[in-house]
C-alpha cells in the first residue's frame, strides 16, 4: 500500500557561529512545493529557526527536522532518514508518532540530506517524503574547525578476542607465519602497532569482511623487546600486480644498534623478503627511524620503496628498488624548506600521480617543532618522483597550524574520477579531523573535512589522526581507514569514497586490551592485489 505523507520538512539549526558565516546560511534558505500525488514528493521551507553568533565557528550543529503528519489513520510512525549523499542515507531513526525530532551534533564539515517516510502496523512503508538539504558551512583559513563530536552508522567491532584467533603472543609464528587468507578482494586492511616494549612487532592482517585474519612479526627480537612499533605500507615491487609491505621503525632511545636505519619488506603473502637500511651511518647512530611509503616514480610499472627519515634526517628521503630480487638504492630526495630542514627534517612520504603523467609524484608531511608555531605551520611540500618542487601545500586550519601543525599525507582517487586527491591526516590538537584536498596543476585547495566520530575524550586529549586509502570494495574509488595515535585504545575507523559523502561506516579494535589500555596506537595500510 502507499501513503499520502504531506512531507513539508522543517529543519531548524543550532549552532555557533560568525557574523558572515550566519549571513551565508540566512541567504541559503530555499522553498520547496507539495504534491499530493500517491507517491509522495512533497514540499515544505527550509528555515533556520534559531541563530546565536559568535566570534568563532563551532562545526557541529543540532539540527531540528518537522514534517507534516500523514492524514491516513492507520499511520503507527515515521522514519527519519539522513545522510552525506543525496538519495543515499544511513538507518533510519524510527521516531514513533512524532512529527519532529532533533538529530544533536551532525559535523558542519558535511553537506546533510533528509528525508521521511511513514509506516503503518504491518510493516509497509510509503515512499519518502522531499529531501532537503543543510548544506556544508564553508570555513576559511581564520575559522577554528574544531567540533564536539559526530555521529556513527555501526556499533564498534572488537575483533581481537571476539573474532578470530585468541591472542596469545608465545604460541604465535614470527615473520609472516601462519595461515594467510587469500580472499581475491581489491584490498585487505594491515595494521602494525605503535611502540610496545617487551612485545613488539606485531601487524594484524584482516579479512576482507574485517575479521582477524593473520599475524605477522618484525623478525627482530631486540627491537620488538625495545620498542616494536611497526609503521606499515604497501606497494607492488616486483611489479605482480599484488602489494608487497614494508615495515618502518621507530627510534629507540640511548641504543644506537636499533633501528639504526633499518625496515623490513614483507612479500604479498606476509613472508620475510628482505631488511633493508638507510645508507646514512651518521643518521643511523643518531636516531635511525624509518617512515616508509611505495610509489612508482620512474614509471616502469614497479614501485619503488621511499624511506623518510625522522628527526635529525635534514628532510631526506632515500628511495630504493628491487632489481634481481635484490633491494638497491635508487636515489636521494630532500624537501627544499631548508629552515625545516635544519630544525626538525623529520618527513613523512606519500606518493601518488598528482599531475596525470602516469609517473608517482611525491607529498612530503612534516613534524611538528617544539617552541615555533610557524614550522612546520600545516605546510607540506609536493615534489616530483625526481625531486623537483611542483607546489607548497597548507592544512586550512590557522588555529591548528599555530598550535601543532603537522601533516600525515596520503594519496588516492577518493570520487573514482581517474585524478588523486589527498587527505591530510593531522597531529595532536586537532580534534580528531583530516582534510581532504584536491589538487589541479600545482593548485590545491580544500573540498571536504572529515572528523574521528564518537569517542570526543580521545579527539580533546589528542585527536591524532593516521590516514590510509585503498579500494577495499572493488569500485572505481578508494576508500579511507583511519587509524589513532597514542591513547586512541586500538580503534580505527573505516570511511567509504567521497560519492557517499564519505560515510563512516565501520570501527573496529584491532589489539589485545592490555596494549589498547596502554599505548593504544595503530599505524595502517590498505594491501591491493593479494589473493588474486
Amino acid at each position: 500500500m502507499s501513503f499520502q505523507l504531506t512531507a513539508a520538512l522543517i529543519v531548524g539549526l543550532l549552532f555557533v557561529c560568525s557574523p558572515a558565516v550566519a549571513s551565508n546560511v540566512a541567504q541559503s534558505q530555499s522553498a520547496y512545493t507539495s504534491s499530493t500525488a500517491g507517491v509522495v514528493t512533497g514540499g515544505g521551507t527550509i528555515k533556520v529557526d534559531k541563530m546565536i553568533s559568535d566570534i568563532k565557528s563551532s562545526t557541529t550543529t543540532e539540527i531540528t527536522l518537522e514534517w507534516d503528519p500523514s492524514p491516513q489513520n492507520e499511520i503507527t510512525g515515521y522514519l527519519l532518514f539522513y545522510g552525506n549523499a543525496s538519495g543515499k542515507y544511513l538507518s533510519p531513526v524510527d521516531v514513533g508518532l512524532a512529527t519532529s525530532y532533533s538529530l544533536p551534533a551532525l559535523s558542519e564539515k558535511k553537506t546533510w540530506y533528509f528525508a521521511v517516510k511513514a509506516y503503518d502496523a504491518q510493516g509497509n512503508q510509503s515512499d519518502y517524503s522531499n529531501e532537503v538539504v543543510k548544506e556544508q558551512i564553508a570555513l576559511n583559513k581564520t575559522d577554528s574547525t574544531k567540533s564536539a563530536a559526530m555521529s556513527f552508522t555501526h556499533d564498534p567491532l572488537i575483533i581481537n578476542q571476539a573474532f578470530g584467533e585468541n591472542y596469545n603472543p608465545d604460541e604465535e609464528p614470527v615473520s609472516g607465519g601462519g595461515t594467510y587468507h587469500d580472499s581475491g578482494i581489491s584490498g585487505r586492511i594491515v595494521a602494525g602497532t605503535g611502540s610496545w616494549p617487551s612485545n613488539g612487532g606485531w601487524v594484524k592482517t584482516l579479512t576482507d569482511d574485517y575479521f582477524h585474519d593473520h599475524w605477522s612479526r618484525i623478525g627482530w627480537d631486540h627491537y620488538n623487546e625495545n620498542r616494536g612499533e611497526s609503521r606499515v605500507a604497501r606497494g607492488d615491487i616486483d611489479g605482480d600486480g599484488k602489494d608487497e609491505i614494508i615495515i618502518g621503525m621507530g627510534p629507540v632511545a640511548d641504543d644506537i644498534t636499533a633501528p639504526a636505519g633499518h625496515f623490513e619488506v614483507l612479500d604479498d603473502n606476509h613472508q620475510h623478503l628482505f631488511w633493508g637500511q638507510v645508507n646514512w651511518e651518521p643518521y643511523n647512530e643518531g636516531n635511525g627511524e624509518t617512515w616508509p611509503a611505495c610509489g612508482d616514480i620512474d614509471g616502469d610499472g614497479k614501485d619503488e620503496i621511499l624511506i623518510g627519515l625522522g628527526k635529525g634526517g635534514m628532510g631526506i628521503i632515500e628511495v630504493f628498488t628491487v632489481k634481481n630480487n635484490q633491494l638497491q638504492h635508487l636515489s636521494w630526495i630532500a624537501s627544499t624548506w631548508d629552515e625545516y630542514n635544519s630544525a626538525l627534517g623529520e618527513v613523512r612520504p606519500a606518493s601518488g600521480d598528482l599531475d596525470g603523467d602516469g609517473r608517482d609524484d611525491i607529498i612530503i608531511g612534516l613534524g611538528a617543532v617544539a617552541d615555533n608555531p610557524e614550522i612546520p605551520g600545516g605546510t607540506y611540500e609536493v615534489l616530483s618522483g625526481t625531486g623537483e618542487h611542483m607546489a607548497w601545500g597548507e592544512v586550512n586550519w590557522s588555529d591548528y597550524n599555530q598550535l601543532n601543525g603537522e601533516s600525515r599525507p596520503v594519496i588516492g582517487d577518493m570520487n573514482g574520477d581517474g585524478t588523486n586527491e589527498i587527505v591530510i591526516g593531522l597531529g595532536a590538537g586537532s580534534n580528531g579531523a583530516l582534510e581532504v584536498q584536491s589538487y589541479n596543476g600545482g593548485n590545491i585547495t580544500n573540498q571536504a573535512w572529515l572528523e574521528v566520530p564518537w569517542w570526543q575524550e580521545y579527539n580533546q586529549i589528542s585527536g591524532e589522526t593516521r590516514p590510509a586509502v585503498g579500494n577495499l570494495d572493488n569500485d572505481k574509488s578508494d576508500e579511507l581507514v583511519v587509524a589513532l595515535g597514542r591513547g586512541g585504545g586500538g580503534w580505527i575507523h573505516l570511511f567509504d569514497d567521497a560519492n557517499s559523502g564519505y560515510n563512516h561506516y565501520i570501527s573496529l579494535q584491532l589489539w589485545p586490551a592490555e596494549y589498547n589500555l596502554g599505548n593504544g596506537a595503530s599505524w595502517v595500510t590498505i594491501q591491493e592485489g593479494a589473493g588474486n
